[in-house]
């Protein structure tokens, strides 16, 4: 640990620092500051100190609030989810893909029609 930070370079700074942060010669000031700090001690203690649920319950508006918004965020989403699907189906009804032709010689001599239907299945 080197001792350069206790060491000042700047001795005018350094009685400028000193003279700002040095405790306060009045001895009224600590009385006083030792009434408030009493004052405000004897004032937490006959007032209900806050729990946790209090705090809890102060939130609960906001929460509940936000809730709200995100049930309805999903909901909408949903409902766009749901009109897209429809608007697809719908497509697909009125301009069907046309059907993929397979050339004759693909299909295998030796395979029956069930097999050929299992490999087509898979092969997809």
């Amino acid at each position: 640990m080197t001792h350069d930070r206790w060491s000042s370079s700047d001795p005018e700074l350094t009685n400028a620092l000193r003279e700002l942060y040095a405790a306060p010669a009045d001895e009224q000031y600590w009385d006083s500051l030792e009434a408030r700090i009493i004052a405000f001690v004897a004032a937490g203690q006959s007032d209900e100190t806050e729990s946790w649920w209090a705090a809890m319950a102060d939130m609960a508006r906001p929460g509940l609030a936000a809730a709200a918004m995100l049930i309805f965020a999903a909901g909408a989403a949903l409902v766009h989810s749901r009109q897209l699907e429809v608007s697809n189906a719908y497509a697909a009804v009125i301009n069907p893909a046309p059907p993929s032709v397979e050339a004759a010689t693909t299909r295998s001599v030796a395979t029956g029609d069930g097999d050929f239907a299992i490999h087509y299945i898979i092969s997809r």
